[in-house]
């Protein structure tokens, strides 16, 4: 018998349904091996709680400035079911910001998730379309005109 704890988390797929009552699985405190971890928990009762985290970047968004958004949309994309990218105070300004943007809602979406970016403006939706097709894009509601 093995003394090593084996550790008490595993990463689960993601999915989507309606069923959103929350379910407990209960683990065990000693795991001896992958099998036994396998043949305790049954697939079928898995129902992973879903994480939602809303981003709001501000300023312009060039070639330079892609790094911090990188890290920020990767950590996201590695634990969250659906990203919000609020594009309202912000403007992409390269093709490099797009494809930063596409490529986390591509890994996203690889997990059962997706990426949607909202209040995208005409410059920041040219460079999402060129980047991609995995983010889902809605558009900023035009300004009703002023009378007077």
């Amino acid at each position: 018998m093995s003394t090593d704890l084996e550790p008490r988390t595993r990463e689960l797929p993601i999915t989507m349904g309606t069923d959103l009552e929350p379910r407990t699985q209960e683990l065990p405190a000693r795991l001896d091996s992958h099998e036994a971890w396998r043949a305790e928990i049954d697939p079928a009762q898995l129902n992973p709680a879903w994480l939602t985290a809303t981003v709001r970047p501000a300023g312009n968004f060039a070639r330079e400035d892609t790094g911090r958004l990188r890290a920020l949309l990767d950590a996201l994309a590695a634990c969250a079911s659906i990203v919000v990218l609020d594009l309202q105070a912000a403007r992409l300004r390269s093709l490099r910001a797009g494809q930063v943007i596409e490529d986390a809602a591509w890994d996203i979406e690889r997990r059962g998730g997706c990426l949607l970016c909202i209040n995208v403006d005409a410059e920041s939706r040219a460079c999402l379309s060129a980047a991609g097709s995995h983010a889902i894009l809605m558009d900023r509601a035009p300004r009703p005109a002023v009378r007077g």
